[in-house]
């Protein structure tokens, strides 16, 4: 997340998003949403489950406002289009519904809950990835080291979980359909 945004929260490199308050409020909620990931693991390593069960309802608000955050930005690109179509876009929907699933689950299925958090950030991490795989290769290259990347990481969830469960199936359904518009341009 800091490689992939760092142009736009952490350093100002004179990009005209850098002032406009809708890029600068998604980085707020997004930098929030991850920060709370890392303290919430810490909270459980410590057994701190009261302040962890406290800090998940102030989460689960924080993640709704990244995704809306998030539809904001597009909104303006694809209204003025009149392409209300793709201002849709299903690995986000795919993520609200993981996440919105593991916060239900919570207390019934501790496992489920850590498994469809963990996969539903990963869903919404695509953007910070494709910008950092931009920023360190280039735009030339980059789309190598983005595939590997993401199969890297979506192995990662495949070895934990000892196998390929329904969301890793929908996640790869969604990720290459979401691949077409950059393909499209790379091929076109």
């Amino acid at each position: 997340m800091a490689i992939g945004f760092s142009d736009n929260w952490l350093f100002d490199v004179g990009q005209k998003s850098n002032s406009q308050p809708k890029f600068l409020i998604h980085a707020f909620f997004a930098f929030s949403w991850f920060t709370l990931l890392v303290i919430q693991s810490g909270l459980i390593r410590k057994k701190n489950y009261k302040l962890h069960f406290k800090l998940g309802l102030i989460g689960i608000v924080i993640y709704y406002l990244m995704t809306i955050t998030i539809w904001n930005i597009y909104y303006e690109n694809f209204t003025v289009k009149y392409d209300w179509l793709k201002l849709v876009k299903p690995l986000e929907i795919f993520s609200i519904a993981l996440v919105t699933i593991a916060f239900i689950n919570r207390k019934k299925n501790s496992q489920k809950h850590k498994e469809y958090l963990a996969f539903g950030t990963f869903c919404l991490i695509g953007p910070a990835l494709d910008r950092t795989v931009f920023h360190l290769f280039g735009p030339e290259l980059m789309i190598w080291p983005m595939i590997i990347l993401f199969w890297l990481l979506f192995s990662l969830f495949i070895w934990y979980n000892k196998g390929i469960t329904w969301y890793m199936i929908l996640w790869i359904i969604f990720w290459v359909y979401s691949l077409y518009p950059l393909l499209s341009r790379l091929l076109g």
